[in-house]
């Protein structure tokens, strides 16, 4: 009985402890964030002049959505080492134009997301 209760939980802890033998290429994953209104999705890639990506850069969006567009929710992050950010669970359609504001200080680009378009976008920002 001893030895079952054993084998029990150190299969659990393999179960729950995933991360467990990972390299550390996992700790690069983007930061995500989830609008939870789709399946869309836009993964966005920060970086300066000198091609170097940007942590800590600021990206905000609206996303307006329901009839005519009137219901609104405002997201928020920052990205990682990498300078990445993924925003997931967007809308499939869109009633007015969506925008992704990247700021770091004085710096900051503009983007549109269009899904109609790629649903599964990927934007490369250079901020100068």
């Amino acid at each position: 009985m001893r030895k079952l209760i054993l084998a029990f939980l150190l299969m659990n802890m393999v179960v729950f402890c995933p991360r467990l033998g990972e390299s550390q290429s996992a700790a690069a994953a983007p930061t995500e964030i989830s609008a939870d209104l789709g399946g869309c999705s836009a993964l966005i890639t920060v970086t300066g002049a000198d091609a170097k990506p940007i942590y800590n850069a600021k990206v905000t969006t609206r996303v307006r959505y329901g009839l005519m567009g009137v219901k609104r929710l405002d997201l928020e992050t920052y990205t990682n080492s990498n300078g990445q950010v993924k925003i997931t669970n967007l809308p499939e359609i869109l009633k007015k134009p969506m925008y992704i504001y990247i700021n770091k200080g004085e710096m900051q680009e503009i983007v549109e997301f269009k899904p109609e378009a790629h649903c599964q976008a990927t934007f490369n920002v250079q901020l100068r």
